[in-house]
């Protein structure tokens, strides 16, 4: 009983794929960092508008805007995102443009909200590229671009009202947005992109769910920042820093899947929180580091997850059914969070302990389905895919699988079909036939049957 639940833990965390630096394709560079620089410039505050309308306040009224543009595009055709992507980034300089002239007040206010629907527009372009056509390990490098931007946003130099950072950072992501756009129009990309799938059991759903809880803990960060001694941007920010550092240790070095980083997200937002409570400075410093740790991780996992969850489903739709919800986070959660929220003149932080504390708890109370719907699902993108099970029946019975038969041999005890696994692998059927009969004489076998009797149980 003991050993079976050790090897029931031990499965909860076993990886499915191998995630390496050498997966990185330079020739995508533009297309790792459109994401991410598209999510920094919209984040970006440059004013301090006093402006109010129905209650909610300018920062408030950016988030309604950029979660319009997601709900642009998820009725966008396909076939427009990528031109779309192109002109609303040429229409965000020249919004931006109009910023460094206009005089505070009503027209600047306006061209500013103009601004943040376009950019966030941009986003949601920039994060179907982020989904169909990036590996994992490209994504993880674009979320890591992203955090490294808000580490030393937080803990080295507050740049909000520096409009020269921004007009820097926009036309760095109008180079890379046409460097995009011609590498999908001379079909570099083109043959990656696969959205033709109902989507059906791939996960999506339940990974968008996660999204929305993250979503919301990630409100209960805005709200306790509302006083400049609620938490130290200094050690919110190295711990964001750490994250990072955190996260390749785990997903690159270690080989462990995602639920690692995920249990983290919400033990550290919830420890970072509890320690706040306290209210003393070792409290502020130490809780500041232990929740930008956690906050970080969270932003990191869920978007790599959500991507590797919609390009598993190979579902154009789920993708836009993903954009429909952040359009609903940005417009219902964050504006219940911030109507509720007015009515305190300060932070309420055992209000926010008490939110996070519900849902980590209800995340943790339904881990088990969690789990089996999507941390057991395959995350890998056709590279190697050998998993670490393979790894150990190779080295153990000194096969010598090639790298290919290692992949074949991994899906094949998955129940996938050698049709399939052609289509998966970017292979011909013949090739994987091929493979096929090698690998069977190398484990000294003649049928599927005999290759599930034989190492089922290994899995």
């Amino acid at each position: 009983m003991h050993n079976k639940i050790a090897l029931t833990v031990k499965n909860l965390f076993q990886t499915r794929d191998e995630l390496s630096f050498r997966n990185i394709r330079s020739a995508l560079f533009p297309a790792i960092l459109v994401f991410p620089v598209s999510v920094i410039l919209g984040n970006l505050r440059y004013y301090g508008h006093s402006i109010a309308l129905g209650g909610f306040a300018t920062n408030e009224l950016m988030f309604f805007m950029l979660g319009l543009g997601w709900l642009i595009l998820s009725i966008t055709p396909k076939r427009l995102i990528i031109p779309l992507l192109e002109i609303f980034a040429i229409l965000s300089a020249v919004l931006f443009s109009f910023l460094f002239f206009l005089p505070m007040g009503t027209w600047q206010f306006i061209v500013y909200m103009a601004f943040k629907f376009c950019i966030g527009l941009c986003a949601a372009c920039a994060f179907y590229i982020f989904c169909f056509v990036l590996n994992n390990v490209e994504r993880l490098f674009g979320m890591a671009v992203i955090q490294i931007y808000y580490g030393f946003y937080y803990a080295l130099w507050n740049i909000a009202g520096n409009t020269w950072i921004g007009a820097v950072l926009m036309a760095v992501f109008l180079g890379i947005v046409f460097l995009c756009g011609a590498g999908f129009k001379s079909n570099v990309n083109k043959n990656e992109i696969f959205t033709d799938s109902d989507g059906k059991g791939s996960g999506v759903h339940f990974v968008i769910g996660l999204g929305v809880v993250h979503y919301m803990i990630m409100c209960m960060s805005n709200y306790i920042e509302w006083s400049q001694n609620s938490v130290s941007s200094f050690a919110f920010g190295f711990g964001t820093v750490v994250s990072i550092v955190l996260v390749f240790i785990i997903q690159l070095l270690k080989g462990k899947n995602a639920l690692h980083i995920w249990l983290m997200f919400l033990t550290f937002s919830l420890l970072g929180l509890g320690v706040l409570l306290l209210d003393t400075p070792a409290a502020i410093s130490f809780g500041s580091f232990i929740y930008g740790l956690g906050d970080s991780l969270g932003y990191i996992i869920i978007c790599y997850m959500c991507a590797g969850a919609i390009k598993k489903s190979k579902s154009l739709g789920m993708f836009r059914i993903y954009c429909f919800v952040f359009f609903i986070q940005c417009f219902v959660i964050s504006g219940l969070f911030s109507f509720y929220f007015n009515y305190f003149d300060e932070p309420n932080k055992f209000l926010a302990f008490a939110v996070v504390l519900v849902l980590v708890s209800f995340c943790l109370l339904f881990m088990p389905l969690i789990q089996k719907r999507l941390f057991d699902a395959d995350w890998t993108d056709g590279l190697y895919l050998k998993d670490v099970e393979t790894q150990k029946i190779n080295k153990k019975e000194k096969l010598n699988l090639t790298p290919r038969e290692q992949d074949i041999f991994t899906l094949l005890l998955k129940g996938m079909p050698p049709k399939e696994i052609a289509y998966s692998l970017k292979i011909s059927y013949e090739t994987v036939h091929h493979h096929q009969k090698n690998l069977y004489r190398k484990l000294g076998i003649q049928s599927i049957q005999e290759l599930f009797a034989k190492y089922a149980g290994a899995k």
